[in-house]
C-alpha cells in the first residue's frame, strides 16, 4: 500500500497534469513534482506536444544539476525512454543524479511500454509504481483507450425532461432552435466539456431542429473537429456550422451527397456505423469524440456497445410529449445537482 506522503504527492501531480487538458493531444496529460526531505522543490506539467515534458520542466524548476541526490521525482505516467519531438525524459533523470521515481501507472502504448521504467532500473533507480493507479489511468482514459482498444474514447451526451424526453413534439412552424432543459451554469459546462476533446458528433435531425456549432464559445479552448453522421445524406447545408471556421466531416450511405468545403465520408450499410466512425477517427489520429445528439445516433452508439462514458443531464420540466430519451445501462460513477438538473455520470463497464 502507497505511504500518505506517496498519495500527497501523486495526486500533486494530477493536479498538475489536469491543468493542461485537452491541450496536449496527441500526448498525454502528465505532471512530476521533485521532493526532497518532504518538501517540493520542483513541479511541471506537460502543457503543448513539442514542448517540454513534465520531468523536464520539473528537474529544471528544482535546480537542473544542482538538484539534491535524496530527491524523488514523482510523476503519474511512466517516463519516457524514446526520442520523439523530443529527447527521452529518462536520460534527464539518470543524468539529473535522481535515484527514486515513483510512478502513477505504466505507459502501454507501443513506443514506451515498460521501455522507461525498465531504462531506470537498469541504471539503478529505485522505481515505485501503482500509487494512485486507478486516478493516473482515469486521467489518461483517451490516450490509453487509443493506444489499447485502437479506437477512440466515446462519451455520449443528452439531456432529458423529468418525464424522459430529449426534445418536445416538432412541427412545421417551430424554428430551428435547441429547448434548454438544462441552465446557463450546464451551458458552460458543455463548452468546457468540448475543450476537453478533440471531435464532436450529431446526427443530421439534431442539426436541422438546433441548428448547433458544435465549437466552444463560453470557454477557452481548441474547437473540436465537427462530425455529423446521416444515413440518407439529407443535409441542412444552411446550418451555421458550415459557416465558421473548422473542419467537417460528414458520415452516409448516400454516395451522391457532395457539400462545398466539407469531407464526405462513405459508409457501408452492412456495418456498424458507430465502428466505421470510430474506425475513421483512429486513423486519423482522433483520441476522443463526444456524441450530442439526438436520440437515432445515441441510441445507435449504445445499442452496439461502442461508448465509454454518458453524461446525463435530468432536468426539471415536463415536456409529456416529443422524442424518447436513450435507455442506457452502466455503472453510476459522479452525481451533481444543479439548479435546473441533476448530472450524472454514467461508466461503461460492460
Amino acid at each position: 500500500m502507497a505511504a500518505d506522503e506517496e498519495i500527497k504527492f501523486m495526486q500533486r501531480c494530477l493536479d498538475l497534469a489536469g491543468r493542461a487538458e485537452g491541450l496536449t493531444y496527441p500526448n498525454p496529460l502528465v505532471g512530476s513534482v521533485i521532493v526532497h526531505q518532504g518538501r517540493v522543490i520542483g513541479e511541471g506539467y506537460h502543457l503543448k506536444a513539442g514542448g517540454p515534458h513534465a520531468e523536464v520542466l520539473a528537474v529544471k524548476s528544482a535546480g537542473g544539476s544542482n538538484i539534491p541526490l535524496s530527491s524523488v521525482l514523482y510523476v503519474n505516467l511512466e517516463p519516457c525512454s524514446h526520442f520523439g519531438r523530443t529527447p527521452p525524459c529518462t536520460d534527464l533523470i539518470i543524468k539529473s543524479g535522481i535515484k527514486k521515481v515513483v510512478i502513477g501507472t505504466t505507459d502501454t502504448s507501443e513506443k514506451v511500454s515498460g521501455n522507461g521504467i525498465r531504462t531506470l532500473i537498469d541504471a539503478g533507480t529505485e522505481i515505485v509504481k501503482g500509487v494512485l493507479e486507478e486516478e493516473s489511468r482515469w486521467i489518461n482514459r483517451r490516450f490509453f483507450t487509443f493506444h489499447e482498444k485502437k479506437r477512440p474514447y466515446i462519451i455520449l451526451k443528452w439531456a432529458e425532461s423529468t418525464d424522459g424526453f430529449i426534445d418536445f413534439k416538432r412541427d412545421d412552424t417551430s424554428r430551428k432552435r435547441p429547448y434548454w432543459i438544462t441552465g446557463e451554469a450546464e451551458r458552460v459546462l458543455v463548452h468546457k466539456w468540448r475543450s476537453a476533446e478533440q471531435s464532436i458528433l450529431v446526427g443530421a435531425t439534431t442539426l436541422s431542429a438546433d441548428d448547433p456549432q458544435l465549437n466552444i464559445r463560453a470557454w477557452e479552448g481548441v474547437d473540436p473537429l465537427r462530425l455529423i453522421l446521416t444515413s440518407s445524406g439529407l443535409v441542412d447545408t444552411e446550418s451555421a456550422l458550415f459557416n465558421i471556421p473548422g473542419r467537417n466531416i460528414v458520415f452516409t450511405h448516400n454516395e451522391k451527397l457532395q457539400i462545398r468545403g466539407t469531407e464526405i465520408i462513405r459508409i457501408d450499410r452492412e456495418r456498424d456505423s458507430s465502428r466505421q466512425v470510430a474506425e475513421f477517427l483512429f486513423s486519423e489520429g482522433i483520441q476522443s469524440v463526444i456524441v450530442e445528439g439526438g436520440a437515432q445516433v445515441l441510441n445507435h452508439f449504445i445499442s452496439t456497445g461502442l461508448w465509454d462514458e454518458a453524461r446525463i443531464f435530468y432536468g426539471k420540466e415536463s415536456f409529456h410529449e416529443g422524442v424518447r430519451a436513450p435507455y442506457i445501462k452502466g455503472l453510476t460513477i459522479s452525481k451533481k445537482i444543479y439548479s435546473n438538473s441533476i448530472l450524472k455520470i454514467i461508466e461503461n463497464k460492460a
